[in-house]
Parts: C-alpha cells; sequence; structure tokens
C-alpha cells in the first residue's frame, strides 16, 4: 500500500479531531468532512490489492475492518433517511441525465470498489426514491416500514434462507406468524395452513387455485381440456388483481361475473344470488364469491357475513381479499366491518400496508390446509426428506404453494409484531382513520366549492372542487381542473395524492397509512392545497379577462 498516501490522510483525520465546534452548523460540517476523510480511506484500503498475496477465490471483502466502516455508513444513511425525512420533500424528481445514467449504465463486465457502489446509491439511488416513506405519502395504499423491519431485512439477507421446508428458524418464525395470523382472524389452527407471499395479488393466485381444485379435482393432471366454464363473482370494485388471477390460470377474464354496488359501494347480494341461478341454468359453473374488506376507491367493506352465508348454501369457495381493511379487527370501533371475515375458506392480506413491514410480504391463509397441499405438491427425487433431518408429518412450505425459492420474509413481520404489538398497531390504524374524519372537518367547511363523496368507513376520502366559475354541466373541464391541483400538489413535495374516478367524475383521492403522519401534516396540506386553488382560479380569471 502506498504508505505515504495512507499516512497523509489519517494526519488529516487527526488534525480534523482536534477542530474545535462551536455550534450544531459547525458540528454538522466537521462530521461530513471527518466521514468524507474516513471513507477515503476506506476506499484506498479496499481498492488495495498486494502483489504478493494471492486474490481470495471468495466474493467475500479482503479487507473485513473497512468493508464494517462501509457497511455503518451505509446503515447510517438508511436512518438518516428516515429520520430526518421531514425535512425533505416527498419526491425528489430524476433529471433525464439522472435517468439516462441509470437506466443505461453499461454491462459490469469488470467490478468496482464497495465504496464506489456505496457512493453510487447514496448519489442516485436514495435522493429519486419514492418517497413513500414520508409522512405525507397519501396517494395509493403503501405503507412506510419501521426501524424493526429494516433489521428483520438485514439479518435476513445475511442469513440468506430459502424457506422451502421446514427444519431451521427460519420455517419456525414463519409457522409462527401464521399461526399468529389464525389466532387474529379466528381461523382454525388445527386446519389452517398459510404462506407469506409477495401480496396479496400473490395470494390470490393461490387461492383461485385451490378453489379451482376444489371443484375440478383433476386440473392438474387435464388441464381445463374438459370444456367447463367455471365462474368468480365479486362486485365492480374489486381490485383488478382477481382479473390477472383468473387470467394465468387458464380460467380467462371472461370467469369473472361482476356484481354492481349499492350506495355504499358494497356489493349487491340480491343481484348476486340472481346471477348464481342465471348462469347455473346456463350451462355454466359457479365456484367462487370474492368479498372485499375494504376496497381500494373508497375502503367499502361487503356484507362478509351474508357472502358467508351465501356461499354455503350454493356450495361456492368464499374468498377475501383483506389487503387493505382486513387489520381493521385490530380497531375496536371499526372491527364489525369484518364480522364474518372467520368464516373465509381463504383471506388474502397484506403485511407491508397496515402492518407497515417493509415491502414486500402478504399473507395467504387457507382454511382446507389439505386442500392447499393437493393443489401444489409435487415431489423431485432432488428434495427427498431424510427422516433425521425433517418429522415424517412436516409439509414443506413449497408443497403449500407454486415457489421453490422463497426469501425469509417472516422475519420483518416477527420483528415488527414482537416490537410494536397488534394493540399499539390497531391504535396506529384507529389514528388514521381519525385523521381523515379530521381532514373531513376540515373540507366541510368549504362545502360551496368542495364535494365530498360519503360514506366515510375507513382511511380514505375522496373529493373533488366544483368551482362557482365553472358551470354544472362542464364536468370535463372540472376533472381537468382537480387533476391539475393534484400535479401541482405533487411537484411541490408537500404532499403525494393520487386521482380516481366515481360514477364517472374524477376525484382527489387522499388515503392515510402512514404510522407518522401527525395533525400538523393535515394542517399544512390544507394550506397548500387552497394556496394552488386559489392561484389556479385567479389565473382562471385572468384568462377569461
Amino acid at each position: 500500500m502506498n504508505s505515504t498516501m495512507l499516512d497523509c490522510l489519517i494526519k488529516q483525520v487527526v488534525s480534523k479531531l482536534h477542530e474545535p465546534v462551536v455550534d450544531s452548523e459547525s458540528l454538522n460540517q466537521w462530521k461530513t468532512e471527518l466521514f468524507t476523510l474516513i471513507n477515503s480511506i476506506s476506499e484506498f484500503k479496499l481498492s488495495f490489492r498486494s502483489k504478493d498475496t494471492e486474490k481470495s477465490l471468495s466474493l467475500d471483502p479482503d479487507d473485513w475492518r473497512a468493508a464494517r466502516y462501509l457497511t455503518h455508513k451505509m446503515l447510517d444513511s438508511s436512518l438518516d433517511y428516515i429520520q430526518y425525512i421531514r425535512n425533505r420533500p416527498i419526491r425528489q424528481w430524476a433529471s433525464s441525465d439522472i435517468r439516462t445514467l441509470l437506466e443505461d449504465e453499461p454491462f459490469p463486465e469488470q467490478g468496482q470498489t464497495l465504496a464506489s457502489v456505496c457512493d453510487d446509491i447514496l448519489e442516485y439511488v436514495i435522493p429519486y426514491a419514492r418517497g413513500n416513506a414520508h409522512p405525507r405519502f397519501w396517494a395509493w395504499v403503501v405503507g412506510e416500514g419501521t426501524l424493526s423491519g429494516i433489521i428483520g431485512e438485514t439479518i435476513a439477507a445475511s442469513l440468506n434462507m430459502n424457506v422451502c421446508d421446514t427444519d431451521h428458524s427460519g420455517a419456525f418464525i414463519e409457522k409462527a406468524v401464521i399461526k399468529w395470523m389464525c389466532q387474529l382472524f379466528n381461523f382454525p389452527k388445527e386446519t389452517t395452513r398459510g404462506l407469506l407471499v409477495t401480496g396479496t395479488s400473490m395470494a390470490t393466485i393461490i387461492s383461485m387455485a385451490v378453489a379451482r381444485q376444489r371443484i375440478l379435482p383433476n386440473v392438474r393432471q387435464d388441464g381445463m381440456m374438459s370444456g367447463y366454464q367455471l365462474i368468480v363473482y365479486a362486485s365492480t370494485e374489486t381490485h383488478t388483481c382477481v382479473v390477472k388471477a383468473l387470467e394465468l390460470l387458464g380460467l380467462g377474464s371472461k370467469a369473472l361475473h361482476l356484481i354492481s354496488v349499492d350506495e355504499s359501494f358494497r356489493i349487491n347480494t340480491l343481484e348476486l344470488r340472481t346471477a348464481i341461478q342465471n348462469d347455473r341454468s346456463n350451462g355454466l359453473i359457479p365456484f367462487c364469491i370474492v368479498g372485499n374488506a375494504g376496497t381500494v376507491n373508497v375502503g367499502a367493506f361487503d356484507n362478509l357475513s351474508e357472502l358467508s352465508s351465501i356461499a354455503r348454501a350454493e356450495n361456492l369457495w368464499f374468498h377475501i381479499d383483506g389487503a387493505l381493511g382486513s387489520f381493521v379487527v385490530l380497531d375496536h370501533e371499526r372491527r364489525h366491518l369484518v364480522n364474518g371475515i372467520d368464516q373465509a375458506d381463504s383471506l388474502a392480506f397484506d403485511f407491508h400496508k397496515w402492518f407497515h413491514c417493509p415491502h414486500d410480504v402478504g399473507c395467504i391463509l387457507i382454511r382446507n390446509g389439505d386442500l392447499l397441499r393437493s393443489t401444489f405438491t409435487l415431489h423431485q427425487s432432488y428434495l427427498n426428506r431424510t427422516i433425521r433431518a425433517f418429522p415424517d408429518d412436516d409439509i414443506w412450505f413449497c408443497d403449500l404453494g407454486p415457489e421453490l425459492s422463497r426469501s425469509f420474509r417472516a422475519l420483518k413481520v416477527w420483528c415488527t409484531l414482537k416490537e410494536h404489538g397488534t394493540v399499539r398497531l390497531g391504535q396506529k390504524i384507529a389514528e388514521n382513520c381519525e385523521q381523515i374524519q379530521y381532514l373531513v372537518s376540515l373540507l366541510d367547511k368549504h362545502s360551496r366549492i368542495i364535494y365530498i363523496f360519503r360514506p366515510i368507513l375507513l382511511n380514505i376520502v375522496n373529493f373533488r372542487f366544483e368551482p362557482e366559475e365553472f358551470g354544472k354541466n362542464d364536468q370535463a373541464r372540472i376533472d381537468m381542473f382537480n387533476k391539475e391541483l393534484v400535479l401541482d400538489i405533487q411537484l411541490s413535495g408537500i404532499a403525494f395524492l393520487s386521482t380516481t374516478r366515481i360514477h364517472d367524475r374524477l376525484y382527489i383521492r387522499m388515503c392515510i397509512v402512514s404510522h407518522r403522519t401527525t395533525v400538523k401534516d393535515l394542517d399544512l396540506f390544507m394550506e397548500t392545497l387552497f394556496n394552488f386553488y386559489q392561484e389556479k382560479i385567479k389565473n382562471l380569471s385572468f384568462n377569461r379577462k
């Protein structure tokens, strides 16, 4: 190693250590300069390869001490991102140059130093993140993550376990999480089996596959060559993951019979009963009803108890999409919304929404575990179990789903639950719902120009400005006005909202799933919203002149 250069860097560090600091600003500057010097030393050490020493054959660092420094630096950067997230805009939009640099980077035939890779992360990745960890990110339904989740992800990546079998800590923890969920939703522990998956989309594919297996026991061998047209029933508010699942399973989108909703956006059960009878009369085979526990658009809940009764009477599989709202079971004031959830044959939900776990992790619970196993079990000679290592009655996770390679997703869920507990998580759910009601109270003060879609049951509100400057029949221009208003707010970095369409009208949609959101955030949003509104109205009046 070039000792002269190293000695020079060390002297600069020693000198920096003796520099006085007088206030927080100079302290931060001092820390930045010191970290830069230490980083230079670590990069110098990592890039050095002694000509007299045979190069390591593994991909591990040659200098673990320097590598530890870099790793701790990146962890500190991650924690700084969270701790000081309020001090930055929700999203920094990447320039075309940055986007091109990342998307068109040359194929890396030769490696570079770990320090260089870390520098690229700090310069090009972190600053241009999506922003959904911010307390004023209220678009769609996206969680923020927690510190315990970060720790869980870090340890899971270090252990790098494939949780396809059952005789190790990764499997033990996933089993524990599944048992906890059975207890939470009152599913029978004796018969229920489940999996942690990427999210409700994958969970829906699994549940539809099991429902299909129930009605067509030979489908794994024969496929869909029999010509049977199976039918699934769901409301018009159902998530598109159901359509994708049916398409992937070879049933086709025509297998989904959409049922209208009532004024509260719940499935019309009278129409559902009639549709089942009519389809049977026409030679079709009804096999599944999908109930919604919190729709994406408005947060509506189907009458799950009634749907369960219909499914039992008609001998149909009853699946519940609980991606958004299933966890209101933890909120004492709103748990009645999911009455009947314990009667589902399958329940899909996400931990990366209202449980605040890092993406991605969802769950599927199947009441009839034997049917789940018969849907996916396929033994291969290279996966033979040895009796000494695995108990005879132990079912591998890869026998319960389509994936053989399965990451250790359960650890971040386990960590989050153990740190915060369901009582605290339930309180945050209730808090988000109350925050929406507070926002509604502010919007109601401007009822002359703001229309709010009701009812509001959960953590979602849809509203739209209907300025007096527009005519009542000029709906297209009103839609565009609201859309541009949302874009202005997004670009400001103050808040991030989305839009949706209800009854063919565009609405501004806010959905709070943040454990970091406060009333002050909502007050700031209202101030920003009306500043942009008044500016747009002023420009509108000016243009008319």
